[in-house]
């Protein structure tokens, strides 16, 4: 997710470095003011959640224990290095955390501690290496929080107002609430609810409006105690167990695949954001197979849902709508369509823990990217329509499982 002007955003990967560099040199001064008049921003920071609970007098709780992942290979082009490097992974360990005097602060929604330390596991944001790289160091003169009595339970983090991370970063934390029975649960939540996505999906969950604090509308709020489950990573990860939970929790009752349903996922037209230049020419393709075009964006949750657990094959470019995928059934396959050169393993990792789901992928042709995450998000998409009826033709095809024969089409 990119917050440009479409005519600025091929400046994003130069821009973002720029932007965190700038942040770290300011960082010192807004921390000199902070300490000198009380500003609100923090003045130290602790590394974990386990040390800012020791040193406010809070407690933490395991959840869950740190947990090896083991993946397979994605076909086309198993051997492609940037899926190879990341076959075994570890999950982390997740826990739950009573921080007395607790704030969250700014858009971004970084955790302080009782003692005005930032809590930098909680607080990570894209593309920082340490704590004083954190935006909210841009931003010395916060308002003052909100003061919220009793126990306020956090779900607000980083990216939250985008839909991949709102069910991959935000939802799961109930999860992690739910595995520690001796936490008490909070009488109230800390969480975004601007969008007509996360109200729907706060509703489903029974975080009810009545029952919210609005980070959107509130940017700055402290507790008498701030009940904090960790995220699942503050990297992208997707472990299993975060997509068995959703499936568990959203897949109620359970929704059935269809065999002639079809999708194509569109992005729309605006440029340098992963937009397919020759969507006229596959959506000719796709209508002549029976495709079904459907622009998540304009969907209820509800609708999104049924979508994907009902379609056989998804094809969509990389982007925040295939977080759906979590609700794919058994036997249903997607192709997600990248730019020239440009591979990022996000939702083959989420795929491997769909039950059933079969994960293929294909780069776009054209002139190639640097590759880098930065480059890929700002780069739009001409899709190789041959080797896209290639991966089609070999998904319809009857096949016999062998895994050391490599499938016909390829994924270059």
């Amino acid at each position: 997710m990119v917050r440009l002007p479409p005519r600025l955003r091929p400046l994003f990967p130069y821009l973002k470095p720029a932007y965190t560099a700038a942040t770290r040199a300011v960082a010192p001064l807004s921390v000199k003011l902070a300490t000198m008049r009380a500003t609100g921003l923090p003045t130290g920071s602790v590394a974990t959640v386990e040390e800012a609970a020791a040193a406010t007098g809070g407690r933490c709780v395991l959840a869950r224990p740190a947990e090896p992942i083991v993946r397979k290979p994605p076909r086309p082009g198993s051997a492609d290095r940037v899926f190879a490097e990341q076959l075994v992974e570890t999950a982390p360990r997740t826990v739950v955390a009573e921080l007395p005097g607790g704030r969250l602060l700014g858009p971004h929604h970084a955790v302080i501690d009782g003692n005005g330390d930032l809590v930098y596991e909680l607080s990570y944001y894209f593309g920082t290496t340490r704590p004083r790289e954190h935006p909210l160091f841009l931003h010395p003169f916060p308002p003052a929080p909100l003061h919220v009595q009793g126990r306020l339970g956090v779900l607000a983090t980083r990216g939250d107002a985008n839909y991949y991370h709102f069910l991959m970063d935000v939802l799961p934390r109930l999860a992690t609430l739910a595995a520690c029975p001796e936490i008490e649960p909070p009488e109230r939540w800390y969480v975004p609810a601007a969008t007509r996505f996360q109200r729907e999906l706060l509703d489903r969950v029974g975080i009810t409006e009545e029952r919210r604090i609005d980070s959107s509308v509130v940017p700055h709020v402290r507790a008498e105690t701030l009940i904090v489950p960790t995220p699942p990573a503050m990297t992208v990860v997707n472990p299993p167990w975060v997509v068995s939970h959703l499936r568990a929790t959203l897949l109620d009752p359970p929704i059935e695949r269809v065999d002639d349903r079809a999708i194509y996922v569109t992005r729309g037209g605006s440029a340098n954001n992963r937009a397919v230049r020759n969507e006229d020419a596959v959506m000719a393709a796709l209508a002549a197979r029976g495709f079904e075009f459907v622009d998540p964006g304009a969907m209820s949750v509800a609708e999104q849902i049924r979508c994907f657990a009902e379609a056989t094959v998804i094809v969509a470019p990389h982007g925040a709508a295939l977080a759906n995928l979590v609700f794919a059934s058994a036997g249903a396959t997607v192709v997600e369509l990248f730019p020239a050169g440009s591979v990022v393993p996000d939702y083959w990792k989420l795929s491997g823990g769909v039950p059933g789901l079969d994960y293929r992928y294909l780069t776009g042709v054209g002139r190639r990217q640097s590759g880098t995450r930065s480059q890929m998000l700002v780069s739009d998409i001409e899709v190789d329509l041959p080797a896209l009826e290639s991966v089609l033709d070999d998904v319809s095809s009857p096949r016999t499982e062998n895994p050391s024969t490599p499938p016909s089409a390829t994924g270059r």
